[in-house]
């Protein structure tokens, strides 16, 4: 399939693409109109609609009560909608810049993209920041191969890639690890920075699978960009694929484990947002197995369904639910469950993959299809949230990342 795909990737930029120019060196500085960037960082397109992950669900509530039995028959879903993601060039205008191959100068997967100080550097697509150097630490005596990015910044799509942008004259402000940003957000400015100072203005763009910000050598890049910046620049809405030879397991080297917290995911379904907090509720049929994303500590257990409509609780709201404190230090939290499994209570420790209960509609669900309600947060007051669309998308796609709060 992969050769097909590039077969095809192949035929359609071959089609597609017209003849490569790089922009001719403009030695110049970023200009205090340009400045104003850093202020207010804009949206180039528009943010992207979710189109929700599931189609096709009962809308009777079952009244049997489910059991945690290895034999239960389960309702598959009907249809499954892949969520939309939008991928675009990552410097705007897409015709101030110039690019060839790289690689093969590189010695490693990348692409030098050359464009005027103070041109726009964009998200590729929607993802949350993952690194940011806002100083060019990079000094030539000594040359730590850590620093020779100079300003740069790194995000993980939603896509679950990784995207590297490095050797900028400026970072936006409020471009800070754990932010959410949206295709076509300004991340920076083109510059020459770090091991760069010395050549004509350009981005070095890397694609990887997500690792830990240490990790240089995966930042720098894993995947040839070549290919999909050609496809970008023309209005081809292409996603990278991750080669074989690189395993989603090294995401994470020896720390934790994560797995998907819907069992078997391909029953799942979920999209971005639909609550006024960082929450996504994960759609599945009634009895489908809510497991432990990773191994952790239970904290605190709801077996029974004291919501009542009439007052409204919030307190109760989450019907029958289940919270752990991760070895990773974050708070895991499952509501709206139709059973709790027999074992787990406060104080006892999971392994990831565990079973914690099953999927349901209880608390103030209990109107709705059945659902895990899934939330990511600090473990102590005032237990800071952070969007757990990202984690969720990368944990179904096979990658082992852990997720990032918010910086305080």
């Amino acid at each position: 399939m992969r050769q097909n795909f590039i077969l095809f990737l192949g035929f359609l930029l071959a089609a597609c693409s017209g003849p490569l120019s790089i922009a001719a060196p403009v030695n110049i500085v970023a200009t205090p109109s340009q400045q104003l960037l850093l202020a207010s960082p804009t949206v180039i397109s528009t943010a992207v609609t979710f189109v929700p992950m599931i189609t096709g669900l009962p809308s009777d509530i079952p009244t049997s009560t489910p059991t945690l039995s290895s034999s239960e028959t389960l309702i598959e879903v009907a249809t499954l909608t892949p969520v939309a993601l939008n991928h675009i060039f990552p410097i705007q205008p897409p015709a101030a810049a110039g690019f060839a191959e790289g690689t093969s100068s590189h010695g490693y997967p990348a692409t030098d993209i050359f464009a005027v100080v103070g041109t726009q550097f964009v998200a590729v697509t929607n993802g949350v920041v993952d690194f940011v150097s806002h100083e060019d630490l990079w000094d030539p005596a000594h040359d730590d191969p850590a620093l020779r990015g100079g300003l740069s910044v790194a995000i993980i799509g939603d896509d679950g890639l990784r995207y590297y942008g490095s050797h900028l004259s400026a970072v936006s402000n409020g471009i800070e690890v754990g932010v959410r940003v949206t295709s076509g957000q300004v991340l920076g400015l083109v510059g020459n920075s770090g091991d760069a100072r010395n050549t004509l203005s350009h981005l070095h763009f890397g694609i990887s699978r997500p690792t830990y910000p240490e990790d240089w050598k995966a930042r720098r890049g894993q995947v040839d960009p070549f290919p999909f910046l050609q496809a970008w620049r023309d209005g081809h809405n292409i996603t990278p694929p991750l080669p074989v030879e690189i395993e989603p397991q090294t995401a994470t080297p020896n720390l934790f484990t994560y797995v998907f917290p819907v069992q078997p995911s391909s029953r799942a379904g979920f999209s971005e947002g639909g609550h006024t907090f960082p929450a996504t509720d994960i759609f599945a049929p009634r009895g489908t197995k809510y497991v432990a994303v990773t191994s952790g500590t239970v904290d605190e257990v709801s077996t029974v369904d004291q919501w009542n409509p009439s007052s409204n609780d919030s307190s109760t709201a989450g019907g029958l639910s289940v919270r752990f404190i991760g070895d990773d230090g974050l708070r895991y939290y499952g509501a709206h469950l139709s059973v709790i499994a027999r074992g787990i209570q406060p104080g006892v420790w999971v392994a990831a993959g565990q079973v914690l209960g099953l999927v349901g509609n209880t608390g103030d669900a209990r109107f709705t299809n059945p659902h895990i309600h899934f939330e990511i947060s600090s473990p102590n007051p005032p237990f800071t949230k952070v969007d757990p669309f990202p984690s969720l998308v990368a944990w179904r796609s096979g990658l082992n990342l852990t997720p990032i709060l918010p910086a305080p």
